[in-house]
């Protein structure tokens, strides 16, 4: 569904409506300045049907259809400018699950998936509905279903993003392929790249709304979100990104902090151009203490190595074709490297390929013998494995084919970021100022990282759109001494890749009044119901009303697929949450909707 969203964008007739909201007499006492925002404020929240946004996916329609009336969508205006709130305005989409009893009772708990630029709006339908279906013959279930009681759900498109006043960054710039791998180090590579970045920044900043896309303006729009639903406090569930802002709206309303979890902490300590770095440093680091491990305990299923030290040579192993075709295949085949037990056997698997065909291109094979011979023998100790192994086949070698084509790099097209790649660069640029303005500085660093592992691609670090932004928002980060006082809870896996625990931890050793459940032993990027007591509980207790007991509160993670006995292995697909599914009163359904709420904090 998300997907779908992103087709949606509104005119900029309406985007940039230049008049008042309606409401108020426009009279006040002399003691009592006017309220900037009244006319904001006042406006009626018009709740309808959801139909527009709805996808015709079958499970979707099946999930939508039970929850009946309790789903409704609606689209509020927003101040374009929260400094000149009485010029244009934007829209803002929202889509809220009620409570099943006395949802007029109940306090709203926002959802943001991250990003930014990340699609919100049926986060509200994925979550209700899952924790309403909590088994109560399990612990879990019950509090699952405790919690689906307790709120209603909503999602919201953010400025810029999804049904929201939309943000596109398109120009008729020749926009070539480029190479974004550490062998990319050619002049002329290098400077497509840059080329990229200073499109980019020209690009989006064409947009009228650009300049108040960032996270200050979206902190703003979910505090009046709050006020029209009626919240006297604001309760939230943040991931990644939505972990940035969920702190930006502590620091600027620290007396609407209601229950906050944020998931997968940024480290906001520090600037958010520091964020890009910080999450290749986190996939080097997840991968050799935390992939490459695996991957050596499980060398007759994987065969690449017995060591992680020998893991990692036959990674560093590939040479220029081998290295760019598995990075295309990521992409191809919709998954990462980082360190979320859905992707860490695909992910091997994939780098299991490209050393066996980057052995076979060293011995001067044909692309045609090089796939006849992947095809011919087993290379994956696990069936379901080697199945996705020669899924992949077909596909590295017709990538290696399509590279070696004279007019692959002479083909540009027009350029043009997708919704969320646009809204991603500019509130980055926006929000704060880039600390290192030398473009050499980049370069060195982003080659340097992929240098360091392979599957680090270069483009948007070498490639600094923030370099060329004419940045025109006055807006600064609220300060740590802002968050001081914030009974916030974090929850962080010790391996995550985009947003690495010691960030977090740094982070957590400035708020004393903000607690931590960290995960031990596990490295996915958003534990929204993770499936363990340990971890579920304390979150679910917490947005309950009951803190942790101790600032830090440790938990053991899930075994991954291959580290379990083999009676407990349902798929190795599945990752670690079919087990979380079993709590459920529908596991299959259940097993979906986690899918989703993983895939939504990619």
């Amino acid at each position: 569904m998300k997907n779908k969203l992103l087709k949606i964008s509104l005119p900029l007739a309406t985007m940039l409506s230049i008049a008042g909201c309606g409401g108020g007499d426009g009279g006040s006492e002399a003691s009592a300045p006017a309220d900037p925002l009244a006319a904001y404020k006042s406006q009626v929240v018009q709740w309808g049907s959801c139909d527009q946004y709805l996808g015709r996916d079958k499970n979707e329609y099946q999930i939508y259809s039970k929850l009946g009336n309790r789903l409704q969508c609606a689209n509020i205006k927003a101040p374009l400018d929260y400094q000149k709130p009485d010029r244009a305005q934007i829209s803002v989409a929202m889509m809220r699950v009620l409570a099943e009893k006395s949802p007029e009772t109940k306090p709203n708990l926002f959802l943001n998936p991250g990003g930014p630029g990340g699609e919100g709006l049926s986060l509200s339908v994925d979550l209700a509905f899952l924790l309403s279906d909590g088994a109560e013959s399990t612990a879990l279930g019950q509090k699952y279903k405790e919690i689906g009681d307790a709120y209603n759900f909503v999602g919201f498109s953010p400025r810029g993003v999804g049904a929201s006043t939309n943000l596109i960054c398109a120009g008729n710039e020749p926009d070539y392929p480029m190479d974004v791998s550490k062998w990319g180090t050619s002049p002329e590579n290098v400077q497509l790249i840059k080329n990229y970045a200073l499109y980019t920044a020209d690009n989006c900043q064409k947009s009228p709304v650009s300049d108040y896309i960032n996270t200050d303006a979206t902190a703003r729009d979910m505090d009046l979100m709050r006020h029209l639903l009626g919240d006297e406090k604001f309760h939230y569930y943040g991931i990644s990104y939505g972990t940035w802002l969920g702190f930006w709206y502590a620091g600027l309303f620290p007396e609407k902090v209601g229950p906050m979890v944020l998931d997968s902490s940024m480290n906001f300590s520090k600037s958010i151009h520091d964020a890009s770095i910080a999450s290749q440093e986190g996939q080097i680091h997840s991968f050799n203490e935390f992939i490459a491990p695996y991957a050596a305990k499980h060398d007759d299923v994987f065969g690449l190595g017995k060591t992680a030290k020998e893991v990692s040579d036959n990674l560093n192993s590939l040479g220029s074709e081998a290295t760019k075709a598995l990075l295309v295949l990521a992409t191809a085949y919709q998954f990462d490297f980082g360190a979320k037990s859905r992707d860490i056997h695909k992910s091997l698997v994939a780098i299991k390929l490209a050393v066996e065909t980057n052995k076979l291109i060293e011995q001067k094979k044909s692309l045609d013998e090089i796939e006849k011979i992947l095809n011919s023998r087993s290379y994956i100790g696990n069936q379901e494995l080697e199945g996705d192994f020669k899924i992949m086949t077909g596909g590295i070698t017709g990538i290696i084919e399509r590279r070696r084509d004279p007019t692959y790099y002479t083909n540009g097209t027009s350029f043009s970021l997708s919704n969320s790649r646009s809204v991603f660069n500019t509130v980055v640029c926006n929000d704060e100022p880039l600390p290192n303005k030398d473009p050499a500085y980049w370069v060195q660093t982003a080659f340097t990282l992929a240098e360091r592992l392979p599957t680090n691609e270069t483009r948007d670090l070498a490639g600094q759109p923030c370099l060329y932004w004419k940045r025109q928002v006055d807006i600064s980060k609220p300060g740590m001494d802002r968050l001081k006082a914030a009974r916030l809870l974090m929850v962080q896996s010790e391996f995550d890749v985009p947003t690495p625990l010691k960030g977090a931890r740094e982070t957590l050793a400035q708020l004393p009044a903000t607690s931590m459940v960290q995960v031990n032993g596990e490295g996915s990027h958003g534990l929204m119901v993770y499936g363990t007591e340990c971890v579920d509980l304390t979150v679910m207790d917490y947005l309950l009303g009951k803190a942790p007991a101790k600032q830090l509160t440790e938990c053991p993670g899930k075994l991954l697929p291959l580290d379990k006995p083999s009676s407990q292995v349902a798929t190795l697909r599945a990752g670690s949450s079919a087990q979380t599914a079993s709590n459920f009163k529908d596991p299959e359904l259940a097993q979906q909707l986690i899918d989703r709420l993983r895939n939504a904090g990619r």
